[in-house]
């Protein structure tokens, strides 16, 4: 019992620690997004797209803190899989250190989003997923929902250069019509010191249940909005090699062309799109 409470409540391990996934933690939420996938009425398409050994799947990050594609997908995964080979999802440093949450998350694959951690896993031969524009993107404003934007980012390209693995583009779309985002809050995160404290560039200001309107990256009750994640072709890096890794321009390049592949998902999937929430 108090092995389990020092779990719990303890203070963080090894922020960088990569854990074998738990298959009864995993199996417990696979069931819990059987009830979640009628909910959300989620289709996963496009799985026979992701390689054997390593590969980083880059997606969009859409619903703020509460955020559901990426259970959907590894729900999906894991049934194909039928548990093998599973999916490990980069989360944010407060993921990884409250308790409680801390234990649960580590134990069904989230490991810290740092190029140290990630690199690790890589060379450990699993399948990472990333979203790489954070909570800028997350928090993006609710007419903007169907805009993928990385904020410029490129350090997941120079992983996947280094480590000369292939980069994977997922699409998610109806995550954003879940709650109505008005403002990132970005002037209100740099007076509120946002960016040192928590590694956020927002502070945002939304409609969600159960709160109404809401100030800050506040959990929310999500509409059960039409849920749909895509996963495409691979996008070719052939000619790039790992010395590119260190050449700024190459990694702004390459880290569109991603972003790009993304967009172009979501705008096909948005024109299909009748009503927002409802899909």
């Amino acid at each position: 019992m108090l092995d389990l409470a020092a779990q719990l409540f303890g203070p963080p391990r090894d922020r960088d620690l990569i854990r074998e996934q738990d298959r009864h933690a995993v199996g417990l939420v696979v069931s819990f997004m059987h009830l979640a996938r009628r909910y959300f009425r989620a289709e996963v398409r496009g799985l026979d797209h992701v390689p054997t050994g390593p590969a980083l799947l880059v997606g969009n990050h859409n619903a703020g803190v509460t955020m559901m594609e990426p259970f959907m997908l590894g729900r999906a995964w894991h049934l194909r899989e039928r548990g093998q080979d599973g999916l490990y999802y980069l989360g944010h440093d407060v993921l990884v250190t409250l308790p409680i949450l801390r234990e649960l998350l580590t134990r069904v694959g989230v490991i810290r989003a740092s190029a140290r951690t990630t690199g690790r896993a890589l060379r450990a031969g699993k399948k990472v997923v990333v979203f790489p524009g954070g909570n800028y993107e997350a928090f993006r404003p609710y007419w903007d929902r169907h805009v993928v934007d990385f904020k410029g980012r490129t350090g997941f390209v120079a992983l996947a250069l280094r480590h000369q693995i292939p980069i994977i583009p997922v699409m998610s779309i109806g995550g954003h019509e879940t709650f109505f985002v008005l403002s990132r809050g970005e002037r209100l995160a740099r007076w509120l010191g946002f960016r040192e404290r928590f590694r956020s560039d927002s502070c945002p200001i939304f409609f969600g249940l159960p709160w109404g309107l809401a100030v800050g990256p506040l959990f929310h009750f999500p509409l059960p909005s039409k849920l749909l994640i895509e996963v495409g072709a691979a996008v070719d890096l052939e000619g790039y090699g790992a010395a590119d890794a260190d050449d700024p321009i190459v990694l702004r390049r390459l880290s569109d062309k991603v972003q790009a592949a993304i967009q172009q998902m979501m705008t096909r999937r948005a024109a299909e799109r009748r009503w927002p929430v409802l899909g």
